[in-house]
C-alpha cells in the first residue's frame, strides 16, 4: 500500500507563503474583495491553516506591513557602519521612511486601502509604522544635538510633528484619487516643502535634506498616473 505523507514545513515558511499570497491578492483584486479562501486556494492549503498562523484577514495584512517595516530597519542598521554623521542618518532614514510608506508595495496596498475608505486600518497601520520607527529616529536626533546638526529641545512633541509633517506629504504626494502625482516637478517642489519644514523642525541648515525622487521613480510615477485604470 502507497502511503503519501503530508508535506510539513517550518512555521516561518508557510507564514511566508500566505503573506506573499496575501500581498499578491491585495494588489490585484484590493483588500475588500480578497478573502481567506482566496489565499489559502493560491497556496494550496486549508483553510485551517491560515487561521494556525492568523486570526483574520486584517492580522495578515499587519504582519505584511511589519515585514516591510523591518526590512527597512535592517537596511538603517546595515548603513550605520558606513553612514556615521547624525545627517547622514536622517537623509537616509527619511528616503527610506518615504520608499516603505508611498512607493513599495507597501506604498501600493495603502493607496488600495484610501481608494477603499478603509480608514480605520489606515490609521491602525500608520501608528504600527510609527511605533516601530520612532526609536530609530529618537536615537538618530539625539545624535545629531550631540554633533550640534539639530537643535531638538522637546523630543517628543518634535516626533509627533514629524508624523504630521510626513502624513501630509504623503497625502499630497497621491492627490488624485491617492493615485501617483502625474507631474515629477509638482512632486518635487512637495517633497521640497516637505523637506524644508522637517529643516525648520529639527533646527538644520537649509538644504541639508535632499527629498528629490530619483528619476527612475519619477518616470514611472507619471506613466502610473496616466495609464487607464482597470475596470473591475
Amino acid at each position: 500500500m502507497l502511503i503519501i505523507s503530508r508535506v510539513s514545513k517550518e512555521p516561518e515558511v508557510r507564514q511566508a507563503e500566505l503573506m506573499d499570497a496575501a500581498e499578491e491578492l491585495f494588489i490585484s483584486a484590493g483588500y475588500q474583495q480578497t478573502t481567506v479562501s482566496m489565499i489559502v486556494k493560491k497556496v494550496g492549503v486549508a483553510q485551517g491553516t491560515f487561521y494556525y498562523h492568523f486570526a483574520s484577514k486584517e492580522v495578515i495584512l499587519e504582519a505584511i506591513f511589519d515585514r516591510y517595516i523591518r526590512k527597512m530597519i535592517l537596511e538603517v542598521h546595515s548603513a550605520y557602519a558606513r553612514q556615521n554623521t547624525a545627517l547622514e542618518k536622517l537623509q537616509l532614514f527619511f528616503k527610506l521612511f518615504y520608499k516603505l510608506c508611498y512607493y513599495d508595495e507597501s506604498g501600493l496596498i495603502a493607496k488600495i486601502l484610501y481608494k477603499e475608505k478603509q480608514g480605520q486600518l489606515i490609521n491602525k497601520l500608520w501608528r504600527q509604522t510609527l511605533i516601530a520607527t520612532t526609536p530609530i529616529l529618537r536615537c538618530i536626533l539625539e545624535q545629531g544635538n550631540r554633533e550640534g546638526v539639530t537643535r531638538v529641545i522637546h523630543m517628543d512633541e518634535t516626533l509627533s510633528f514629524f508624523a504630521g509633517i510626513m502624513a501630509s506629504l504623503l497625502e499630497a504626494s497621491s492627490p488624485s484619487e491617492f493615485g501617483h502625482e502625474a507631474d515629477p516637478a509638482v512632486m518635487n517642489n512637495k517633497l521640497k516643502i516637505a523637506g524644508n519644514l522637517i529643516e525648520a523642525l529639527l533646527g538644520l541648515q537649509a538644504a541639508s535634506i535632499q527629498f528629490d525622487l530619483p528619476e527612475k521613480e519619477q518616470a514611472q510615477y507619471a506613466a502610473d498616473a496616466l495609464a487607464p485604470k482597470a475596470v473591475r
